[in-house]
């Protein structure tokens, strides 16, 4: 019985070992100069075969942005879990032995935030007592240095400004889950929801229209605005959950309204120019449009890059001006600079054969105040 105990012991430092450290040197570095294209993501299970990487690779991006639910740490494929430091290793081991994603990230630079999934609760928030190590977990696998100011900061949103002026491409990218308050649950019963056309996890939850309720938190919303007000020609705002299409009920936005019309009034108060929100998590693409705002506020949407749900691509969306497409796909954004009055920028959805399944372009003189 010792023997055997020592055997495991030594099994699990072994397991440790070999599973807890990702080196900064096994990604591509963030680009410098002007960037082209940028492809992104979201929903991906790690313990399916991952080939579209190879599809995404062909487009040669620039760079790719993961926008959550990058492994599903608190789930096998079965049933849900609450994760550990040991469970954590191994799935995210998993996608780093994938042999797709290997070879994906030895070619493209990637930028990272997450979902409800790598996250380590379904649909969770602020309430989730394992965020930090659920946190260190994905930014040792994202290879982000021991001593960045993001490690130091709660939460796990980032920004970066690509190109010379002229041609500079803001990326941020927003955590929508360490600070979320909770969800008002729906009280309808499912053959109420059913009947209003809502199946699954749509009609899960009503708005929180209570103002001490926050989705990003007062130390990101402060930091987002700082972000907003320096200089960039296009700004790609990136939520792991959709903002503008509010009619589903699901995880998104929508179920706070007050901080979702805040993220608008800040873009109005900062007079951010060339502003496109990236999103995902509902296993289908999409485009929408908020028609009111001062300049075509546009919204694209891409999930999932494993599996996908038709019915949640059936959900009403009045915002919708492309798509949905509900087998798998990624986003692509590219640029061309070289257009002349304007340069323009083209949202491209892409299914997993590499091709264009709808896109929609406009200049970038046209996202002006």
């Amino acid at each position: 019985m010792f023997l055997a105990k020592q055997i495991t012991f030594i099994s699990s430092l072994y397991f440790l070992a070999t599973t807890s450290a990702f080196a900064v040197d096994d990604w591509q570095p963030l680009p410098i100069g002007a960037i082209q294209s940028i492809a992104f993501g979201s929903c991906a299970m790690q313990f399916k075969p991952q080939p579209i990487w190879n599809t995404i690779a062909k487009q040669n991006p620039d760079l790719f942005l993961f926008l959550g639910d990058n492994i599903y740490g608190d789930f096998d494929g079965k049933k849900p879990f609450t994760p550990t430091k040991e469970t954590l290793q191994r799935d995210w081991s998993m996608l780093a032995d994938e042999p797709n994603f290997k070879k994906f990230r030895e070619q493209v630079p990637v930028m990272a935030t997450w979902d409800n999934h790598d996250y380590g609760k379904h649909n969770g928030g602020a309430e989730f007592e394992l965020k930090e190590m659920t946190k260190t977990a994905l930014l040792d696998f994202f290879g982000e240095p021991k001593d960045s100011q993001r490690r130091k900061t709660p939460g796990i949103y980032d920004a970066k400004i690509f190109g010379p002026p002229g041609k500079r491409v803001q990326v941020i990218l927003l955590d929508t889950r360490y600070f979320k308050g909770p969800f008002i649950k729906d009280p309808r019963t499912m053959e109420e929801k059913k009947a209003a056309g809502l199946t699954g996890s749509m009609g899960n939850y009503v708005p929180n229209s209570d103002p001490d309720v926050t989705l990003l938190g007062k130390a990101q919303w402060l930091w987002l605005e700082e972000q907003l007000m320096k200089p960039a020609e296009v700004r790609l705002i990136a939520s792991s959950t959709q903002v503008i299409p509010d009619e589903k009920t699901m995880d998104e936005w929508g179920n706070y309204p007050l901080e979702r019309q805040r993220l608008f009034s800040l873009i109005k108060k900062t007079k951010a120019n060339g502003v496109i929100i990236l999103s995902g998590n509902v296993h289908f693409a999409e485009i929408s449009k908020l028609g009111y705002f001062s300049y075509p506020l546009l919204e694209f949407t891409s999930s999932g890059l494993t599996h996908t749900n038709e019915h949640y691509a059936k959900a009403k969306n009045t915002y919708r001006i492309a798509g949905p497409y509900d087998q798998l796909n990624f986003g692509m954004i590219e640029i061309d600079w070289e257009v002349k009055p304007s340069p323009r920028i083209r949202l491209c959805a892409v299914g997993d054969d590499g091709l264009t399944v709808f896109e929609h372009s406009m200049a970038i003189d046209s996202l002006q105040y």
